[in-house]
C-alpha cells in the first residue's frame, strides 16, 4: 500500500472514533447509574433533593402559666406524621385522641387538674423517616375555691346508734354527685344507708335504721382534683374512723304516761318520771339526737326569750335541740313529773334519773319524744333530725338516686 493510502485509512478511523466518543459524552449527560444521582456534563453527581424536618406544634405553648384546666391540649405536625404523643403529670398519664391523617393530637376539654405541671413529648416523622422530637412543659392555675370539709362524728369518737355522720363543705358544690361518689363509708358490720343533701355546703349519711351497736365505721373522703363545679376543687383526701357504742335508746312520751323509757341494747333499763312543755311552750315532736352532754347547766329565761324571770341548774344535761331542749334534772318540778308538763320545753326529771340516764347516754343517742302538741322536730336546722325523714325521703335527697 502506498503512503497515500494509508493516510486515508488513518484519517477514517479517528473520525470513526471521534463520533463514538461524541455519543458516549453526549449520552453521558442522562444516564442514571442507579445511585440516585445524575452525572452531569462535568462528570459531578448531582446531590439527591431532600425534606424538610416535620414541624411539630403545641398548645399550650411551651413554660404557659396559669393555663385553664378546662382547656384542651393540642399537638399538631406538618409535613409528617406523628407517631408518639405524651402528656403527663407526676407520671401520671392524660389520654388524648389521634386523627385518622396522624396530623392532630388532642385531650377533651377538662380533662387538666389544677395547680399541676404537665409536661409532653411528642414524636413525628417527614417522608424520608427523619424524626424530630419536642419537649415543653406548661402550669395549670391554682383552683379557685378550694373544697374544704368539717366532719362529725370527730375522729377516734365513740357515739350513739342514732349518730349521723355530718359533712359540711367550705364552699358550695355545683356537681353533687361527682361529690358523692367520693363519700365512701365502710363498716365493720353490715349496714344500708345512703347520703342526703341538706344544701350544696352539707350532707348527711344515716342508715336505713339505727346503727347496730359496737359497729367501727370508716369514712374515706376521696375529694383530691374532685372538680365540684364553678371553680371549686378538693385538693386532698381525708380518712375518719368512729365507733358506735351500745344502743341506748330513750322514748319519751309526754302525752299519756308521762315518762321517759330507757331500753339498752332492745331491753327496757328504766323507766323515769318525766314533765315536759306547758302550753305554749309545747316540747318539739320527732326523734332527737343528743347533741352534748353538759354538768351543771344553767338554764334562763332570756335563753328562751321567756316573759317570766328564772334562773334555775341543771345538774346533768343532755342536750337535743340548738334552740334550749334538754334532758335535765329539775329538782323543782319533782310534784309534776309523771303528771303534767310544766317546763318551757324541756324534759325534765329528779337528780338521780337524770344522773343514771347522764352516764348511761352518748352523744349521738335518740331520743323519740311523743308530744302531739308540740311543732315537728325538723330533719334539720336545729339538731340532728335526721330520723324524722322517712328512708323513702331520705333517699330522695342522694345525688345519686
Amino acid at each position: 500500500m502506498s503512503r497515500r493510502g494509508r493516510t486515508r485509512s488513518a484519517v477514517r478511523g479517528v473520525g470513526a472514533l471521534t463520533v463514538v466518543l461524541a455519543v458516549v459524552v453526549v449520552a453521558g449527560c442522562q444516564v442514571d447509574w442507579g445511585s440516585g444521582s445524575s452525572i452531569q456534563a462535568n462528570g459531578v453527581a448531582a446531590p439527591k433533593k431532600t425534606v424538610a424536618p416535620a414541624k411539630v406544634t403545641v398548645s399550650p405553648g411551651d413554660r404557659a402559666e396559669d393555663v385553664a384546666v378546662d382547656a384542651a391540649v393540642t399537638v399538631t405536625a406538618s409535613g409528617g406524621s406523628l407517631t408518639r404523643v405524651e402528656l403527663t403529670y407526676d407520671g401520671e398519664a392524660v389520654e388524648g385522641v389521634l386523627d385518622g391523617a396522624r396530623t392532630s393530637w388532642s385531650t377533651a376539654a377538662g380533662s387538666l387538674l389544677p395547680d399541676r405541671v404537665y409536661q409532653v413529648h411528642a414524636v413525628a416523622r417527614n417522608a424520608d423517616g427523619q424524626v424530630t422530637r419536642t419537649n415543653q412543659t406548661f402550669t395549670t392555675a391554682k383552683p379557685a375555691k378550694v373544697l374544704g370539709t368539717d366532719i362529725e362524728p370527730l375522729n377516734g369518737s365513740t357515739v350513739g346508734v342514732g349518730m349521723p355522720i355530718v359533712v359540711k363543705f367550705t364552699a358550695p358544690v355545683k356537681d353533687r354527685a361527682e361529690v358523692e361518689k367520693r363519700l365512701v363509708v365502710e363498716t365493720s358490720k353490715p349496714v344500708v344507708g345512703a347520703w342526703h343533701w341538706f344544701s350544696s355546703e352539707e350532707v348527711h349519711y344515716r342508715p336505713k335504721r339505727y346503727w347496730p351497736a359496737h359497729t367501727d365505721v370508716t369514712l374515706k373522703i376521696d375529694t383530691k382534683d374532685v372538680n365540684a363545679g364553678d371553680g371549686v376543687w378538693g385538693i386532698k383526701d381525708k380518712v375518719r374512723h368512729f365507733s358506735i357504742a351500745n344502743s341506748v335508746v330513750t322514748k319519751v312520751d309526754l302525752d299519756k304516761s308521762h315518762k321517759a323509757r330507757v331500753y339498752i341494747n332492745g331491753k327496757w333499763a328504766r323507766s323515769i318520771r318525766v314533765t315536759g312543755g306547758k302550753s305554749g311552750w309545747r316540747t318539739r315532736n320527732g326523734v332527737k339526737v343528743v347533741l352534748e352532754k353538759r354538768q351543771n347547766f344553767r338554764f334562763t329565761n332570756e335563753a328562751i326569750g321567756a316573759r317570766e324571770r328564772y334562773r334555775l341548774t341543771g345538774r346533768w344535761a343532755l342536750r337535743v335541740t340548738w334552740s334550749g331542749e334538754f334532758l335535765h334534772s329539775a329538782p323543782w318540778s319533782v310534784g309534776s313529773q309523771g303528771h303534767s308538763n310544766t317546763s318551757h320545753g324541756c324534759v325534765g326529771m329528779s337528780v338521780s334519773d337524770s344522773g343514771w340516764l347522764w352516764h348511761v347516754s352518748h352523744v349521738g343517742d335518740p331520743v323519740e319524744v311523743t308530744s302531739s302538741g308540740g311543732a315537728q322536730m325538723p330533719a334539720t336546722g336545729n339538731g340532728w333530725g335526721d330520723w324524722n325523714l322517712s328512708w323513702k325521703e331520705w333517699k330522695a335527697g342522694s345525688a345519686l338516686s
